[in-house]
């Protein structure tokens, strides 16, 4: 799944390490475990990573290089923004290196377009949704849970596309058949998958969300 067995020159495996221990970094500066003081809310972290790297498990392979699957990124940052949405998904694509055993090299790209990526990606349409989308619970569902994934996947499937082919010098040959229908299917799908979660928390747990003030959207409940 993603790159991890992807031949790599050994500049861009190094040079993917050293981004990947960055941003990490980065995500732990911002003390991001705070969020998780509450016992209840560590037990849905843990059980959305759980989640996710099962989603990571079952992908699907194009010609032997592009694959693809759910990311699930967006989702964690609706719920625990997104330096421990960084977290998480380092510990999602280290728990797929386990599980595929893959070799080292191909791990930290692996994390940056698949994970860091669509981390990236959703956390700027979060802030866009808060200063320019309406403040009503309809919304908050709409564009976090439907319209901020479905982009995420799609901007992230074109990224690793594109990395694929700069890795074998330009040429088109790595493009698969029905790559553009493939990847509709997956963000529709993304959307889904993250839109239904997003709708169910934000009715009936509320408190799980806590990147935003329940009043804010009317979410219910007084925050934990």
């Amino acid at each position: 799944m993603g790159f991890l067995y992807t031949p790599l020159p050994f500049w861009v495996a190094v040079g993917g390490w050293i981004a990947t221990a960055i941003v990490v970094a980065l995500a732990l500066w911002k003390k991001p475990f705070k969020r998780l003081q509450d016992s209840t809310l560590q037990h849905v972290w843990l059980a959305i990573i759980v989640a996710v790297s099962v989603l990571w498990a079952s992908n699907a392979w194009l010609d032997d290089g592009t694959v693809m699957h759910l990311l699930g990124a967006t989702l964690f940052v609706t719920l625990f923004d997104w330096a421990l949405a960084l977290v998480a998904m380092a510990i999602v694509t280290g728990l797929a290196a386990v599980m595929f055993d893959a070799p080292w090299q191909g791990i930290a790209l692996t994390f940056l377009v698949y994970g860091a990526l669509p981390v990236g990606i959703s956390t700027l349409l979060q802030r866009i949704s808060i200063a320019w989308l309406p403040r009503n619970l309809f919304m908050f569902i709409f564009g976090q849970g439907f319209i901020s994934p479905a982009i995420a996947v799609t901007l992230t499937a074109a990224a690793a596309l594109g990395i694929h082919i700069t890795l074998t010098n330009g040429s088109m040959t790595v493009v698969p058949v029905g790559y553009a229908f493939s990847v509709l299917l997956l963000a529709t799908g993304e959307a889904w998958f993250t839109g239904m979660s997003t709708a169910l928390i934000a009715v009936y747990r509320p408190a799980w969300v806590t990147t935003y003030d329940v009043r804010r959207y009317r979410l219910g409940g007084p925050r934990i």
